[in-house]
Order: C-alpha cells, then sequence, then structure tokens
C-alpha cells in the first residue's frame, strides 16, 4: 500500500516548532511536515531581510489496491500467524512485538498458519504465507493517554441529541440496577435460609446436577420444575437450549447492528475478538470495516489492534476525545460495520467506568456487547455488571469458553439480566475460535459431563 495526500497546506514559521504547532492547529494531529525550506523574506531594497521556514504540511492516507479473495485469505493467515505467537508468548494482551513488527513489515517470510480445526462457523480456504509488503507504513504518531475534560463536555452536550433519548437510556440503565439488586437479595437468601433437597422422582437428581455445574439454586429450581410441568419433555439438554436467549443464527444479525461498542474488565480478550469479527465479516461476508479503539491507556493496546487491522486491510483510528467521534466516522464515509474498542477497566475503577458513558453518548452504537470471561467467578460477573452498566448493555459475548469446566455462571447472567449471549470464543484460532451463541450449545457444555440420558 502506498500513501496519498488527502490535503495540504504551505506557510511561513519561525523554526520547525512552530511549524508543527501550526500544523497540528490547521490540519489535525495527524498532520506530517513534507519538508522544510529556508528562505529570506521582508526587507527594503534587499536589506533587513529575515530568515523563515518555508513549510509544507500535509495529511497522509493509504492509497488501497482492490485485493482479491486470495490477497485476503494470505492476510488471514499472516492474522492467524500473528495470533500464534502471542499464545506461545504467553501474553495475548500485550500489544505488538518486534517479531511480530517484522512479520507485518514482510521482513520475515512466515510459514503457513496451521490447519484450522473442523467443528467451527467459518471454515476458510487453505492458506498461503503472506506477501512481502513492497513499502513500509512510515510509523504514526504516539497516543495520547487521556479524554480531555473539553472532550467529555462536548461529547456530553452531543449527548443531548442523541437519538436514544436521555430519558431512555437512563431508563434503560435502572432497569439492569433493578435486575442486580433482586439477584443480590436472592443470593442473599439462598445463602442463609436454603430450600430442602427434592426427592429424586421430582426432579431432585436434575437439581442436583445443575448446582453442580454451578447453576444457582432458584434459576435451578425453577427450570427443571418448568421442565416437568409438560410431560411430553423428554430432553432436558434440547428443552434447556430452546429458553437460552441468544441474539440470532448468523453473525451479521447478532452483532445487532451496523454500530457496535464493546465493553467489560479487563484481561477478557475484546481487543482480540473485535479482530476476530473484523476478520469474519471483511473476509466472508464482504462489508466495508472500520475499526475504533478509544484505549489510548495503554500505548500496546492501540498498537495492537492497529497491526491485526493492517494484516486484514481495514482502516482503523484512534478516538483519543469522544467529542471526535463524529468527524472520524464524517472521514470514513459510511462503513457497513464500524466496532469500537473500550480500555479495559477494572470493575472497581469508577472514574475511568464514567468515561465509557461519555463515549456511548458520542458514538451512539445499536448495541453495547459487555464481554465476560466464562473463567470468571458467578459473583464477580455481577460486579461486573454492576460498574458496566452505565451504559445500556443490549448483548453478552462470553469468552475464553476453553478455559473453564463449568459453564452455570455463564447461564446465570443470561437468565438474570434477560440480555441475549451474541458470541462465544474458544480460543485463539481465527475464526473458528468464535461463534454465533448457540443456546443448545451451551446446554451441551453445561451438562456435558452428565450426558443426554441423565438429562431425560
Amino acid at each position: 500500500m502506498s500513501m496519498k495526500i488527502k490535503s495540504q497546506i504551505t506557510f511561513q514559521a519561525k523554526d520547525e516548532a512552530e511549524a508543527l504547532r501550526v500544523a497540528g492547529d490547521r490540519l489535525g494531529r495527524d498532520a506530517v511536515l513534507l519538508s522544510t525550506q529556508v528562505i529570506k523574506v521582508g526587507g527594503f531594497l534587499g536589506f533587513f531581510r529575515r530568515t523563515v521556514l518555508k513549510v509544507t504540511a500535509a495529511i497522509l492516507e493509504e492509497e488501497r489496491k482492490p485485493e482479491t479473495d486470495t490477497e485476503k485469505k494470505e492476510r488471514l493467515a499472516a492474522f492467524q500467524k500473528l495470533l500464534d505467537i502471542k499464545k506461545l508468548m504467553g501474553s495475548p494482551a500485550e500489544g505488538v512485538s518486534e517479531g511480530e513488527k517484522d512479520l507485518l513489515d514482510g521482513q520475515k517470510t512466515p510459514p503457513p498458519a496451521p490447519p484450522l480445526p473442523s467443528g467451527g462457523v467459518y471454515t476458510p480456504l487453505p492458506q498461503k504465507p503472506a506477501p512481502d509488503r513492497e513499502k513500509k507504513i512510515p510509523e504514526e504518531p504516539a497516543d495520547i493517554t487521556e479524554i480531555s475534560p473539553r472532550g467529555k463536555a462536548l461529547a456530553a452536550e452531543k449527548s443531548t441529541l442523541s437519538f436514544h433519548g436521555a430519558g431512555k437510556l437512563q431508563q434503560e440503565v435502572d432497569e439492569i440496577s433493578q435486575r442486580l439488586d433482586r439477584v443480590l437479595k436472592r443470593l442473599e437468601t439462598e445463602r442463609y435460609d436454603p430450600a430442602p433437597a427434592l426427592p429424586r422422582n421430582e426432579g431432585g437428581e436434575l437439581v442436583s446436577r445443575l448446582l453442580s455445574a454451578d447453576v444457582c439454586e432458584e434459576h435451578a429450581r425453577s427450570l427443571v420444575s418448568k421442565f416437568r410441568e409438560n410431560p411430553e419433555n423428554k430432553d432436558f439438554v434440547s428443552w434447556l437450549g430452546g429458553r437460552i436467549s441468544v441474539a440470532a443464527n448468523n453473525s451479521w444479525d447478532a452483532l445487532g447492528g451496523a454500530r457496535v461498542m464493546v465493553v467489560g474488565p479487563t484481561g477478557v480478550g475484546k481487543t482480540t475478538t473485535i479482530a476476530k469479527l473484523a476478520a469474519i465479516h471483511a473476509l466472508w461476508e464482504k462489508k466495508n470495516i472500520l475499526l475504533l479503539t478509544a484505549d489510548t491507556y495503554r500505548i500496546a493496546a492501540v498498537e495492537q489492534l492497529r497491526t491485526y487491522a493492517k494484516i486484514l486491510g481495514v482502516p482503523m483510528d484512534v478516538v483519543y476525545e469522544a467529542a471526535e467521534i463524529p468527524d472520524i466516522l464524517a472521514k470514513h464515509g459510511k462503513p457497513d460495520l464500524v466496532l469500537l474498542d473500550t480500555a479495559g477497566r477494572s470493575q472497581k475503577d469508577s472514574r475511568r467506568l464514567e468515561e465509557l458513558r461519555t463515549l456511548y453518548d458520542a458514538f451512539l452504537p445499536d448495541t453495547v456487547h459487555l464481554a465476560l470471561p466464562a473463567n470468571m467467578k458467578y459473583r464477580d460477573m455481577l460486579d461486573v455488571v454492576e460498574r458496566m452498566g452505565v451504559v445500556p448493555l443490549s448483548h453478552v459475548l462470553f469468552t475464553k469458553l476453553d478455559e473453564t469446566t463449568t459453564y452455570g455462571a455463564l447461564l446465570n447472567i443470561l437468565l438474570d439480566f434477560a440480555r441475549p449471549a451474541s458470541f462465544f470464543t474458544t480460543g485463539q484460532n481465527v475464526p473458528n475460535d468464535i461463534e454465533v451463541a448457540s443456546g443448545i450449545r451451551l446446554a451441551e457444555m453445561l451438562l456435558k459431563n452428565e450426558g443426554r440420558e441423565a438429562c431425560e
């Protein structure tokens, strides 16, 4: 990919410091100085002339050539290799290593990506090593690490124009809070006043199996009771799968809209998950994708998503201030899908969590997907929901299903908050280790150690 000039200005400055300041003021932080020339200006009859810099500055953008399907698959092979490197390094969330930069820039030819396992939602064509890149893309400026008070104020002003409406937004947030209050009261009751065990012939054994899978007591008893109400119900796993709320049966509809915001605690794998979604919809669904990241608190996180974007061949932009979002979206035209990655906040960091609301007001997402790791304890999940509930959570996206053996907490959350599951991630392979959430799939995982016969 080559670079082309998007906009250009020429002006005079007394030194390079002033040149950089003027270029930034007139073109924005992405401006670069193309040339500087020392000249003499002013004076009278050749005397009293002063020396200045004649400066040419511009905004550059990548000039992309149409890619074939084969070239896109090669990008995915490089992407898979990058994830394999990260997995071997044991630090999949620590940004971009020097070896990964070499891989991206074509300095090393990666070996063929390992065969993708069968059973996933998508099965790509056989992959080849990524081709050498002709040129390096110039280094981009370092990332700023704070959303300024001015940016938050401007975004707050824009929020009054939101089509969601302040009243409706607050109602959705309050509904999550009310549900959480009921759940916590229920857990306290179960803790200090447990219900008596049911006899086997009244579903007691099935309740015990659900409890052993970490399903909370009230949900376990309620589910078994409803299952036994109809004598025609024979297979509990199939029955339960049909009652688990999921977003859709295909990846596009599971996203829930063209603007998708992903929130969640630290270490859940949001950035990698967003990259997987981008790969699926750019390469297989042939959608125009735009990646945005507001995680400017860790420079490495920005570089990680930037590297993924370059390998996948999709545009990516950094949101330094929430107020910039409308201009960023306008700059990129009308993409089919915009995926916004947010900083991985600790659920105990109240000040940072408030910034999610500011981002929400500026971005106006169609859906907000809460990413929760399947290996997190149920009470910790409730704490995350409480903290992240400053924005209206519409979907739940479960990650790291391959890192736990019990799945009751997932069912608890879906039943507690009446939010559909959108996607499951089960490892690092792309794209087979991400799948559209399925009720029957979760039910089978939930009781996989018991077998269908035991659940009938």
